[in-house]
């Protein structure tokens, strides 16, 4: 008997488990919404609801709360938010940013913790009430944006939006308008009382963030966050005016007349070029991979890029062969003389005070472009040739000569990062030797040394 009683046991407890569900009902009080879309309300988004038009909500009796009622496996857990319409875009859902309840690392959707049992979950469409009650904020400010156009030459068809951030969502979520023609797009956002976020233009609506405005290396661009501007918290009806591109504070656009162009040609004949082509990047002022696209028109395999900087702009920088955020695709030049150690093996643009083109080869140093590992004057670069200690200085700098150049003639210069020569010094027979630096104002320098058939160069830093 017990042999046919235990399989049945089992065989139900089985199924019991199994089919272990709850019922989730969704209430939501539409009261903050000035218009109910036609098409009505409905939940969606994260893991477990879908998307726009899966769960439509209805209000039976007139009341402005509109319901929905799911069957889920007990222990369900998902993100989730309201839209008031069926939009496939998602751009009728609800705006959370920088709410309590809006998760800001999945597009600021409310969360649904494990559910145990038959569940009621109360809430105001826009809002974080827990009780469905939809409490009128009345500490909100208006924040008004005016962005000058002037320094575009052709406005997107699709026209000006701003976004990034934690409280300005996607590409596309909020546009600016420009109602008298004058070039000047705007629009009025209103936010909490002390609302604070990083933003950013965008002249198209691009959901790959390549039409946004190009801050990099400019004082109103957060480096730490994509290079996007920053608006502090905000306590009161404000105003900003901005102008696409610049970091001019009144809306003027103004020109900038002491500037330089700065043009950089990579040779990428030693690689396969990724599908998501070459990026200029790093430094602080050059964004991450991406950012800064390099082209090549005429497909002969040098890649370039221009970008107008302050005259004396300095900053390192790095090239990435495809679109890696994460900068897993940069180049690899680490213990040659054009990597600093101290800044993730980059390299380093020393300044100008002209228009400059740097020419570049992929993973090496050589400095005419050429791939070959023979510098510009046909000298070979020996990596060898000498090394110095330390590279970060205040009286004086140790050189030693490689095993292979001791008794060679030797020439040696040291200039600034503007090209003034503070040193030429001639060496026959030594392996080492000590300069003093005790005379050096603070600064970036560089130390080339030559023999007759190779040269090195080096940089170091003064500080006092």
């Amino acid at each position: 008997m017990k042999q046919k009683i235990l399989p049945l046991l089992i065989f139900v407890f089985t199924i019991s488990s199994v089919i272990a569900q709850v019922n989730i009902t969704f209430e939501v009080n539409t009261a903050t919404i000035p218009s109910v879309d036609a098409a009505g309300l409905f939940l969606a988004g994260g893991t477990g609801f879908g998307v726009p038009g899966d769960n439509p909500m209805v209000d039976s009796d007139g009341d402005g709360i509109y319901t929905v009622t799911l069957q889920r496996d007990q222990g369900f857990s998902s993100h989730y938010t309201f839209l008031n319409g069926n939009c496939a875009d998602w751009t009728c859902k609800e705006n959370l940013g920088n709410l309590p309840c809006g998760d800001p690392n999945n597009f600021d959707d409310r969360f649904l913790p494990a559910v145990m049992s038959d569940t009621t979950i109360l809430a105001c469409f826009g809002t974080c009430d827990d009780d469905g009650s939809c409490t009128i904020v009345t500490d909100s400010v208006d924040i008004t944006f005016e962005l000058n156009t002037a320094t575009i030459p052709t406005i997107d068809p699709a026209g000006i939006f701003i976004a990034g951030g934690s409280g300005f969502g996607n590409p596309g979520d909020n546009p600016l308008v420009d109602p008298d023609g004058d070039g000047i797009y705007t629009t009025t956002i209103s936010k909490p009382m002390g609302f604070t976020s990083n933003y950013i233009f965008l002249n198209g609506n691009c959901s790959d963030y390549n039409c946004k405005e190009n801050l990099a290396g400019l004082p109103c661009a957060d480096p730490n966050n994509f290079n996007d501007r920053l608006l502090p918290p905000v306590m009161s009806d404000t105003t900003i005016l901005a102008c696409f591109g610049t970091c001019d504070d009144d809306g003027s656009c103004t020109i900038v007349t002491d500037s330089i162009e700065i043009t950089f040609q990579l040779n990428t004949s030693s690689i396969t070029v990724d599908p998501a082509g070459v990026f200029i990047a790093g430094g602080g002022n050059f964004g991450a991979p991406g950012d800064n696209p390099m082209v090549d028109p005429d497909g002969d395999g040098i890649y370039t890029f221009t970008t107008k900087r302050p005259v004396g702009f300095v900053s390192f920088y790095t090239f990435a062969n495809g679109n890696c955020p994460d900068f897993s695709c940069k180049e690899d030049i680490s213990g040659q003389a054009c990597a600093d150690p101290n800044n993730f093996d980059d390299r380093f643009f020393p300044g100008a005070i002209a228009d400059t083109t740097i020419l570049a080869c992929f993973g090496n140093c050589v400095d005419d472009g050429s791939c070959d590992e023979v510098s510009i004057s046909g000298l070979e670069i020996d990596k060898n040739l000498f090394s110095i200690r330390p590279t970060i200085v205040n009286d004086y700098i140790n050189l030693t000569f490689g095993e292979n150049n001791l008794y060679q003639e030797k020439q040696m210069v040291i200039m600034n990062s503007v090209g003034q020569i503070f040193q030429i010094t001639e060496f026959q027979n030594n392996d080492s030797y000590r300069i003093n630096t005790e005379q050096y104002p603070s600064g970036i320098y560089f130390m080339t040394i030559k023999t007759n058939n190779k040269m090195l160069t080096k940089r170091f830093v003064v500080q006092k």
